[in-house]
């Protein structure tokens, strides 16, 4: 499902929830009407007031501004009267007022302030629908719970400790998820052993563009064999249409599939080859090296993968964290 697909949804969602609001405010209107009919009444005068103001206001000849600005007081006397009944009878004093489910935005989704924006409660249920549609929902692999103490800051590569690149990796990781779609780098290559924390930037880079009503797509490689192979034996491009497409795809453990040479590389290819000439954005994890990428997938993939105008490399360093993490 598409990002415009989840919104459609959502805006329905929202129609729904205002009509099911406005029928359970009706049913109190008639029922604290039936128990007390002085009430109703005076409800109905209420009603009344307001809409004999509103029509006056629409025909020019007949505006009546002494009676305009008396409403604000006539208003606050009814309202004072209604309240005070309503608690005489043992009801809440705001038993009577609309109801809505988010007061912002009163169910439409969108508020005015002064321009016409998305409401915190749609935006939220949005991005949690593009997490879930995306495989993450409830993951708390998020550059929020990135914890730098993990990575030991003691071992050097090259006069770099793990700690020092692994923070350098994160704001480079970060940047490029705030910035998405106008990102530095059109794609990012996360290359280094298992266990150093490609997974985890991965999702992270997922959840902040869809925190920012971006749609990712994640899959594993051996997901995306799947889909190619389905497509072959189907010869049909479809099973592979939603990565083709995606504004954003991340693949993890690329490497790790079986390679099966007329599926797996042709497929490979010609996904990588399409999404860079339409300028999509495309992030890659794998434990091979650039040697292990050109030997398995050919120099037609790796090239690509080290042309260094479309990716940006980013090796990860050090030893294993979770080993670490499971000792201490």
């Amino acid at each position: 499902m598409t990002r415009e697909q989840i919104l459609l949804d959502l805006q329905q969602e929202y129609r729904h929830r205002q009509e099911m609001n406005l029928r359970k405010y009706e049913a109190r209107v008639d029922e604290v009407s039936a128990k007390l009919p002085a009430l109703g009444q005076l409800m109905a005068q209420r009603h009344a007031l307001v809409m004999g103001t509103i029509r006056q206001g629409l025909l020019k000849a007949g505006r009546d501004q002494n009676a305009q600005q008396s409403l604000p007081s006539l208003m606050a006397d009814m309202n004072r009267q209604i309240k005070e009944q309503l608690v005489s009878a043992g009801y809440p004093e705001d038993y009577l007022q609309p109801i809505y489910t988010c007061p912002v935005c009163k169910d439409e989704g969108y508020v005015f302030d002064p321009s016409r924006r998305m409401c915190d409660c749609l935006n939220r249920e949005l991005n949690r629908r593009l997490l879930e549609e995306a495989g993450l929902a409830g993951d708390t692999q998020t550059f929020e719970n990135y914890d730098p103490e993990v990575f030991s800051d003691k071992d050097e590569v090259g006069g770099t400790t793990q700690r020092q690149m692994a923070e350098f990796i994160r704001k480079t990781c970060q940047n490029f998820a705030d910035t998405f779609p106008v990102t530095q780098w059109q794609n990012l290559l996360l290359m280094g052993q298992s266990g150093l924390g490609k997974t985890y930037m991965l999702r992270c880079i997922a959840h902040r563009t869809a925190e920012r009503g971006f749609q990712p797509m994640y899959t594993s490689a051996y997901h995306l064999l799947e889909l190619a192979r389905k497509g072959y034996m189907e010869n049909s491009s479809a099973p592979l249409a939603p990565l083709m497409e995606a504004p954003l795809l991340l693949i993890d453990d690329l490497g790790t599939e079986p390679l099966m040479q007329n599926i797996t590389v042709t497929q490979l290819f010609n996904l990588l080859n399409e999404r860079q000439l339409r300028g999509l954005h495309t992030v890659i994890s794998t434990n091979l090296s650039m040697s292990e990428l050109k030997d398995r997938y050919t120099e037609r993939i790796s090239s690509r993968l080290m042309d260094a105008s479309c990716w940006r490399r980013l090796s990860f360093i050090g030893g294993d964290v979770r080993t670490r993490m499971k000792r201490s």
